[in-house]
């Protein structure tokens, strides 16, 4: 399967973020790809206030999805976007949406890790996502017989949570992200996706908002942490084949995740 990742920055204009969309769908699909990630907070920028960012999710999230999903069934793709939705509170919920190639809303995950770090509050602006019984929060899509792990930016940091994508099967683990830049920033991102990549033995889509912002550097991670595309600073889209076969390899030779002693449980 071809897959894609897009790096573009949000902006506080919704319409112009789903224009960009629109163009990185069509490319993809132009490059053959059956998937597109998108980074985290793809319908609106992430540094938005609190009651802007609850006024967005009122107001606009439902048409962002709409024109997300009028592209996904005009080229024949499923789309992982980065979306802010209303939690019923005065803080919204970060969101990544699965639109799947029909158009309808497949499934949805909402961000469980909040970036309370390096002197920035995300949970000041949005709720941590509700547990649920047997880990039920962590969504896996599946894509043509591909199971594809959702999870969100500061996720990245905390590896039990793309151990139980693993253990709900993903093959791949898709990182949308708005990575925001800082000292080493750029050394923590690309060191822990190869880490996630290289320990569960799996793919990696990483697609990131880009500088000055955030650290950029989208990129297609195979199991054994190897890079097989990416986009450095600038607005772009990247594409790689992703194979069964290649994980099913990686996984004879270093059958890491069989030699396993311990398992997740909640907290």
């Amino acid at each position: 399967m071809k897959v894609s990742v897009s790096q573009f920055k949000s902006t506080a204009d919704i319409s112009v973020n789903l224009k960009t969309s629109i163009e990185h769908i069509k490319q993809a699909a132009a490059e053959g790809s059956r998937v597109i990630g998108f980074p985290e907070a793809s319908m609106v920028a992430f540094e938005s206030s609190r009651d802007e960012l609850r006024a967005y999710a009122e107001s606009s999230s439902t048409w962002f999805l709409e024109g997300i999903a009028e592209a996904a069934v005009a080229h024949c793709i499923d789309v992982f976007t980065g979306v802010y939705e209303p939690s019923g509170e005065e803080r919204s919920s970060n969101v990544f949406v699965h639109v799947n190639s029909k158009g309808e809303i497949a499934g949805r995950y909402e961000k469980v890790h909040l970036y309370d770090a390096f002197s920035f509050q995300e949970s000041a602006k949005n709720r941590h996502a509700p547990q649920k019984p047997d880990h039920g929060e962590v969504y896996v899509a599946q894509v043509d017989g591909i199971k594809f792990g959702i999870l969100n930016c500061y996720d990245l940091r905390f590896p039990e949570i793309a151990r139980i994508a693993v253990d709900k099967g993903a093959d791949v683990l898709v990182y949308g992200a708005g990575w925001i830049a800082g000292s080493l920033k750029e050394l923590h991102w690309e060191t822990l996706l190869r880490a996630r990549a290289i320990e569960n033995t799996c793919f990696v889509l990483a697609p990131c908002q880009p500088p000055p912002e955030s650290v950029g550097m989208s990129m297609i991670l195979d199991p054994s942490g190897l890079l097989l595309a990416g986009v450095a600073e600038k607005q772009g889209v990247c594409s790689a084949s992703i194979d069964l076969d290649r994980l099913r390899e990686v996984r004879e030779v270093l059958p890491c995740l069989q030699h396993r002693r311990y398992r997740i449980a909640s907290a």
